[in-house]
Formats: C-alpha cells, structure tokens, sequence
C-alpha cells in the first residue's frame, strides 16, 4: 500500500506540468497579442502566419464583437488621436501606430488606407500638423500625406505643388488622397480667400474653398477651385454648420462653404466628389481646365429628380460601386444616419435605382464611410457616432445581421475612417 501511495505521488507532479505546458502552448496559438478589449499582451508583439504583428504602447482600448472570414484588413484612423491600426478579419491587431499629442493638444493621423501600383504595396496617412493654419476650422487638419513602402517605412511626405491657386509646400486637407501611380497622384485643400464673384457681395466676401491638385512626375497637370463655379453659392446647406452660407460674414470670416471630403475615379477618369456643405456628389471632367462640373447628385442642385427623401443630408463619403455611386449620408437634417446607393443615368438625367439601408438607432453626426463587399455585405465606419461606441460594423443587409462591431472604450476619441482592403 504504501509503494501504491508512493508511486502515484510521484507521477501526479508529472501529469500536471505536461497539462500546462500543452495548454500555455495553445494559448499562445489562439491568442498571439491581444486580449478580448482589443489591448495588448504583455509582450507587446507576436507572430502572426506572415510578419511579427505591430501593437503599438498607447493605442485607445477596443472591443471586438463577433469575427468575420475576410482574407483583408480593417484599417483604423482617428480625428483627435495620433493611431493608426490594423485589423485582420477576426479583430487581431496586425499593425499599429501611436503618438502622443502634447497636453491640451488634439491632433489626428486621418484616411489610413492602402495602394498597391504595379503589384507593389504602399501606405498613406494623413499627418495633421499643428504650425500649419487650420483657420479654426473643427473639420480641416492641415498637414502633409505620409506615403510608406511595404513594411510601413516612410518613404515620402507630400504637399501641394507650386500653381496658381498655393505655392509649393502649401500643406494639404486630410479628407483623402488618391495615388494612381507612384509619382501621380490626386491631392486636396482648404483655401481661405476673398471672392468676388458672389452677386450679392461684389465688394468681396471671406471664404474657405475646397482646391484639388493632381499631379503627375511633379508637375500639376489638372486642378480644380469650387470658387470657379458661383453656382455651387446657391447650393450651400447649414444642416452641419450653422455659418457654411455665411457670405456675409456676421459670424465668421471663414465659412467653410462646400466642405469636400471623399473622391473616387469613375470607369472614364472623372473624378467623383462628395461636398458635405452641398449635401451633393459631383462627378468633375479632368479633362477640362474649365466648365469641369458634369453632374450633381443631390443636394438643391440635383439634376437627376431625386425626392427629398431619396437626398443624402451632409454625407462624409461616396465611392464608386459598380454601375452605383454609394454614400454614407450622415443624414444631419433629421438625425438619422443611412446607407445610399444610387444608379444614374448622367447621358438620361435619371435615377435608375436607389437603395437605402439603415441601422435603427444609429446616428453619425459627422465624419464615417461605407464600403460594399459583395451581396447587401457592407463594412460601415460610423464616425462620431451620437448614440453608441460603435466605431465599425460589418454589416450583411440581407439578414439583418451585425456580423463584426468594433466598440472604443472612448467613444469621444472617435475615428475618421474604418476601411476595408484585400
């Protein structure tokens, strides 16, 4: 009995340690560096099937809700915060970015996204830089666009290109970038300046306008001014800022009158634009150095027989899906914040379909995106969100159901964009 006893105190020590390595071992496969509120492990990295994941110190505390099968990532950028991350299809962290801002200060890396020319990949930033005159404008970051290689070294910083309208080095507007080639690419701006061209005040009135520059091997080889297009004036909605038509300049000397923020090449290279200030998409001819403006959807200047309700309100963003041009409309006008898709006929002047979708109680009253995968599969960024923390959602309209969220723990620091790329 007592050899019995002895033999079994001797071989316990030896299961147990066997049964916590095994398990330490299949911790470390299933959750190699973040924890469920989306912080990181104490290592600070770990591998994943291909790099060494990237969890900055400093990134705001999230939550993931649910996972999805998509082979892409999510990428992350703040208005307030110096983060950028992203995410695989479950939520992991697969690179980050963090920089603390000085006390008091809130600056921001906006419109994180990715460009893959020639079968090479590159990144971009927005790097919204403080010295730089932001007019006190709440939506304009002035700064420069970070471009970074494959492995998220910086390789260059942009600004604008000597022209008629800015000098060079004038810094750009955050909102986006397209990069069509390495050395081609599409910039944006905020101009502060007086007009003259309003017919009710000849005598000048202060402005801030939106300026585009494409430029291509560092010449600027196509622009556009909206203050070249005194029609636009008529056209200006106060649903999300109360001094956007203020021409007079009783409140401000700066009202920020169209208030661009997304643009997207079309299958024939015009340039789709949304101005939230004209609760308007544009489609622009790059074509052209005059008579650039082919069509409006939306907004007061609708040439395509929109109903009221059918109208975006303040939208953030538009992009071409398809035969559809799709938007995040804020929807500021009534608070309620949907999907809209719309297929045109610009030859026609007709609407051809428009499908809405909306999420029952949500509501963004300013910045967000939308992206359509495939089906009625949508990934929506909400932007600042009025309700919830919701920042992302993976979104399938056909069964209703919320595939993914992503909840900050801070819904005050929320983000510009949430984007998708394979």
């Amino acid at each position: 009995m007592i050899s019995k006893k002895r033999k079994i105190y001797i071989i316990r020590p030896v299961i147990v340690i066997a049964l916590i390595l095994w398990l330490c071992a299949c911790s470390a496969k299933t959750n190699p560096m973040q924890q469920s509120d989306g912080s990181k492990a104490d290592d600070g990295v770990s591998q994943s099937s291909e790099k060494t994941a990237v969890v900055a110190e400093g990134l705001p505390t999230f939550k993931v809700n649910g996972e999805t099968d998509l082979p892409g990532n999510f990428f992350l950028s703040f208005v307030y915060t110096r983060n950028l991350i992203m995410l695989d299809g479950k939520g992991n962290i697969v690179w980050s970015k963090h920089e603390d801002n000085p006390e008091g200060v809130m600056t921001g890396f906006w419109d994180f996204k990715k460009h893959v020319i020639d079968g090479k990949t590159y990144y971009s930033y927005h790097d919204q830089i403080l010295s730089y005159d932001g007019y006190g404008l709440e939506g304009f970051a002035p700064g420069e666009r970070v471009i970074m290689d494959e492995d998220f070294n910086e390789i260059n910083r942009i600004t604008f290109e000597e022209s008629d309208v800015v000098k060079k080095g004038h810094p750009l507007d955050g909102h986006d970038f397209l990069m069509i080639d390495k050395d081609h690419y599409i910039l944006s701006g905020y101009i502060k300046d007086t007009i003259t061209n309003h017919p009710d005040y000849p005598n000048g009135s202060s402005v801030v306008y939106s300026y585009l520059q494409e430029v291509k091997d560092g010449q600027v080889v196509w622009d556009f001014r909206s203050v070249d297009y005194p029609e636009l004036y008529d056209l200006v909605v106060t649903d999300g800022v109360e001094t956007a038509n203020d021409f007079a300049n009783n409140a401000t000397d700066v009202p920020d009158i169209v208030h661009f923020n997304s643009m997207r090449l079309d299958d024939d290279g015009n340039l789709i634009c949304s101005f939230r200030h004209l609760s308007s998409i544009i489609c622009l001819d790059r074509t052209k150095d005059t008579d650039q403006i082919k069509w409006i959807l939306s907004g007061r200047g609708d040439m395509f027989g929109l109903s009221e309700d059918e109208k975006t309100s303040c939208q953030h963003y538009a992009t071409v899906d398809g035969q559809y041009i799709t938007a995040f409309d804020n929807g500021n006008l009534n608070e309620k914040t949907r999907i809209r898709s719309y297929m045109i006929d610009p030859d026609a002047g007709v609407v051809k379909a428009v499908k809405t979708y909306d999420v029952a109680g949500r509501y963004s009253s300013a910045c967000g995106d939308v992206q359509h995968l495939y089906d009625e599969k949508y990934v929506i960024g909400w932007g600042r969100t009025m309700n919830d923390n919701i920042c992302m959602s993976v979104y399938d309209f056909a069964t209703g159901e919320e595939e993914m969220s992503i909840a900050l723990d801070n819904p005050r620091n929320f983000t510009y964009r949430c984007v998708y790329y394979d």
